[in-house]
């Protein structure tokens, strides 16, 4: 599968996570772009962090909502959380030992995202939306 890019087909329609989720794939997307052009190891090594530490601060916001409405599966999903971050520690660290970050790994991060969007998160998405209906909210 190729870097995916944005589109509605992935739409939580929660707008701050919808958010989110556009900037992850915007960095997965940065990230790929230095790779191609062949930048430097300080410059992907760059993007790369800022990629994890944006993974980080979307898992924690969406866990804290995730809590806020009693989630019931929040540890299985803190759980894919927890193991895909560790994932991204393990790349930048091949990374730092002179790994080069291939298209295949590229794609991992991407394919993940996207799963994980088409998936676990539409589920609290569905249950997100739901209560916001029945408090006579919209849909």
């Amino acid at each position: 599968m190729a870097i995916f890019e944005w589109d509605d087909s992935i739409s939580l329609h929660i707008p701050v996570i919808d958010e989110q989720h556009k900037e992850l794939l915007g960095w997965i997307a940065a990230l790929n772009d230095a790779v191609q052009k062949g930048e430097g190891a300080q410059v992907i090594g760059d993007v790369l962090l800022k990629l994890i530490s944006y993974v980080c601060f979307h898992f924690e916001e969406e866990e804290r909502l995730l809590l806020s409405s009693n989630y019931p599966d929040f540890v299985g999903h803190r759980k894919e959380h927890d193991n895909f971050v560790k994932r991204l520690q393990d790349i930048q660290e091949h990374f730092h030992d002179g790994e080069e970050l291939s298209r295949n790994t590229l794609e991992f991060m991407s394919d993940w995202i996207v799963l994980h969007i088409r998936g676990t998160d539409q589920k609290y998405g569905q249950l997100l939306r739901a209560k916001v209906g029945a408090a006579g909210g919209p849909d």
